[in-house]
């Protein structure tokens, strides 16, 4: 008897909980039912994605759904044992959907039939450098297409962002490297998007670099871009980054891609670096 009255005394069980993102950004509006028995309550879920129910000590069940643009990241349903004076609390994980429709351009031209990694997402660009991709998280999500980098902005809710997005590459100084004296290979970047062979002159000095490249652990080659074609360039350097790591050998670790004035306009020069400090 004494129990039971002190049971009465203490204050019904709460349950409570979130749903959201874990960064914390909460999905607000979600419909939370609560389920005991016969006995059923429904909320929605404040603008920051929290609920709270007083309810009967005893099993029961919770549910969600969603509000538009938020997808489940775990299950949709807990079940719960609640006592009394006890708090209970309960955690539904949920992402918003963010999507972003970009166009990827270098200096003011679009760059197509490329792979872009967009904050850990791997998608490929069309041919005007189109693409679209999903499950962004929100905030500043860097972008990378090889060696060429960008980032945009993506919202805190769901939301999408449509936008061009231009690259940049690094240019030669930022890589603290300094060219050995061994002569450039050079060769117009329209050669390798085309797919044209080599000449024996082109072929005999890409193998003299390739193979000094691996003399030395230290040492990199660069396959560098003037200002003012580094699209071209660029798409040539997929290329001629495949050749070097095929048939010349060269660990794709010891290849780096960079804007400078080497070869003339429209050209991809390729120089035998080393670290600075060496």
């Amino acid at each position: 008897m004494l129990l039971a009255v002190l049971l009465a005394l203490l204050p019904a069980p709460i349950v409570e909980g979130t749903v959201g993102e874990p960064s914390g950004l909460g999905a607000g509006g979600a419909q939370v039912t609560l389920t005991q028995g016969q006995r059923t309550q429904v909320l929605r879920t404040g603008p920051e994605g929290e609920f709270r129910f007083r309810v009967f000590a005893g099993p029961g069940s919770i549910s969600v759904v969603l509000p538009r643009g938020w997808s489940h990241d775990g299950p949709a349903t807990a079940g719960f044992e609640a006592r009394s004076g006890k708090v209970v609390r309960t955690v539904f994980a949920a992402r918003a959907r963010r999507v972003l429709h970009g166009r990827l351009v270098i200096e003011g031209r679009a760059i197509g039939e490329v792979d872009v990694d967009a904050g850990g997402v791997r998608t490929h660009t069309d041919a005007r450098g189109a693409f679209i991709v999903e499950g962004l998280p929100s905030g500043r999500v860097p972008l990378r297409m090889e060696w060429l980098s960008a980032s945009v902005q993506m919202p805190a809710g769901p939301g999408e962002v449509t936008a061009d997005i231009p690259l940049t590459a690094p240019r030669l100084p930022d890589l603290r490297l300094r060219a050995l004296p061994q002569p450039p290979a050079v060769r117009p970047a329209a050669a390798w998007i085309e797919g044209r062979p080599l000449t024996d002159a082109e072929s005999g000095d890409i193998e003299r670099l390739a193979a000094l490249a691996n003399l030395d652990p230290a040492f990199r080659l660069v396959m560098v871009a003037p200002a003012g074609s580094v699209a071209p360039a660029a798409r040539a350097a997929l290329v001629f980054e495949r050749y070097l790591s095929g048939p010349f050998l060269v660990p794709v670790e010891k290849i780096a891609f960079a804007v400078g004035e080497v070869a003339p306009r429209g050209h991809l020069a390729l120089l035998l670096m080393r670290p600075e400090a060496q």
